[in-house]
């Protein structure tokens, strides 16, 4: 029987506070998924023919991941990428996830809000950003997946999931309420969508009722995150911009470089969407 290939994880790091702890979180999660971490260090979205400097792995880099992994499963990739070499390489390597650290101002890390809208809107596999904070021990012990009146994606549902199938997390599964008749029925019917798929994989998770009703339930599991000691919120991203969303930006401009530092999950509405095999 032909043994099943490893999958593997990819940072992206330029050095900044963001990026290594971008190394530092992917190294974790490779830990949870049983995976291989890849880190490249030179990335921009247009392809330079230029050769990189072979830079060797900092020391304090080294000792981070090595709390996490064996470092015969790290590759330190010091040649340069763009959008299609990165995800050409992705796709080789079995690739499961990006991890990039986000800033808030534009000069603190490459990946500001904007740039990391930009990588994540192109990618078929999902990106976790994070902010400069470092992973803890119980990093993962609990994850959110909040649900609202749009069509919840499978995808979305089973991607938190995993951190439970994978690290026995719970994901705890937050939704508002709605007055309306029609709104009512929607939500009870992506709540059971959800309960369903969740008691089949036997997947542990808890309910969450959030009165009075949420407009934007992505951006307010980051301050409902602290009740439940949530390391995780997971996210779908907007498909198709509104005229506002061009003005002023969409909803997870806001939510992806939190002051709160949460880890999100990113992911595309997209049929040609990475979805593991287990």
């Amino acid at each position: 029987m032909e043994e099943k290939k490893k999958t593997n994880i990819i940072a992206l790091t330029d050095f900044s506070e963001y990026g290594n702890s971008a190394v530092q979180y992917a190294a974790s999660l490779s830990k949870v998924f049983q995976s291989t971490l890849t880190i490249i260090t030179h990335f921009s979205f247009s392809y330079h023919s230029k050769p990189t400097a072979d830079v060797p792995m900092p020391e304090h880099l080294k000792n981070a991941i090595e709390l996490y992994m064996n470092s015969d499963d790290v590759v330190w990739d010091t040649a340069h990428y763009d959008l299609r070499r990165l995800m050409a390489i992705s796709e080789s390597a079995n690739s499961i996830m990006f991890v990039l650290g986000v800033a808030r101002k534009k000069k603190s890390s490459f990946f500001n809000r904007k740039n990391a809208i930009r990588f994540i809107k192109s990618s078929r596999l999902p990106v976790m950003t994070v902010g400069k904070k470092l992973p803890t021990a119980d990093i993962w012990e609990n994850v959110m997946m909040p649900i609202d009146i749009d069509r919840q994606s499978k995808e979305k549902a089973l991607w938190a999931g995993y951190f439970h199938r994978f690290g026995g997390a719970t994901v705890h599964v937050l939704h508002t309420v709605f007055k309306d008749e029609f709104l009512k029925l929607k939500l009870a019917d992506n709540i059971a969508f959800t309960e369903k798929l969740y008691n089949n994989l036997e997947i542990k998770y808890q309910l969450h009722e959030i009165k009075p009703t949420i407009d934007d339930m992505d951006a307010y599991s980051l301050r409902f995150a602290p009740q439940i000691n949530a390391s995780l919120t997971v996210i779908m991203m907007t498909k198709y911009y509104t005229l506002i969303d061009l003005i002023i930006g969409t909803k997870e401009k806001q939510i992806i470089a939190n002051k709160e530092e949460i880890p999100v999950l990113c992911i595309n509405e997209r049929d040609d969407l990475y979805v593991l095999c287990t």
